[in-house]
């Protein structure tokens, strides 16, 4: 601990001043030969240089460290803007492969779509040719008959018409 009474002691004692209160007291420090109290100043403008000094030091230090942190960071901003500009190439080619896909897969389906109608009409085709043809499975015996029956009836007046030609006795 500090003991305040002895700091009491020690401090200066105001100047005296005369009695003639229009008249400035006299000083000791007018004329060539003062020196001051140069000795309590120059610890205190001792401390200011020092202050002042390191103030630029590290002002020097900081400009230095700012100077090579901006050329890192350009070093490290062009890496990647080149590292981006890559990526964003890569994106528009996966893209444009995408779109391909995707109009490759339209065609497809288009043509899958067309085929399908395709088979649909296909399928009414033959429909359409089964039942056109179908009544040769129920109708054939009956046309055969008939179609032997004219066959005959052909070859008969095939004989008819000879036999007048031969100059026979028609009946």
């Amino acid at each position: 601990k500090i003991d305040f009474a002895l700091v009491a002691k020690e401090a200066k004692q105001e100047p005296k001043y005369t009695e003639n209160p229009d008249k400035a007291p006299e000083t000791s420090w007018s004329g060539s030969n003062y020196g001051g109290q140069s000795e309590e100043t120059s610890g205190v403008v001792a401390i200011l240089e020092m202050v002042a000094e390191d103030l630029q030091g590290q002002m020097s230090t900081g400009r230095a460290d700012d100077a090579g942190a901006q050329e890192m960071f350009k070093k490290e901003y062009g890496t990647m803007k080149e590292t981006l500009d890559k990526q964003m190439a890569i994106k528009l080619a996966k893209e444009k492969g995408l779109s391909d896909v995707n109009a490759q897969k339209l065609d497809m389906e288009e043509h899958k779509d067309s085929k399908s109608a395709d088979k649909g009409a296909e399928a009414g085709l033959e429909q359409a040719i089964y039942q056109d043809c179908s009544w040769v499975k129920t109708h054939f015996n009956t046309r055969r008959d008939q179609r032997k029956v004219e066959m005959d009836g052909l070859v008969e007046a095939k004989g008819y018409l000879a036999g007048v030609e031969s100059g026979e006795e028609v009946i």
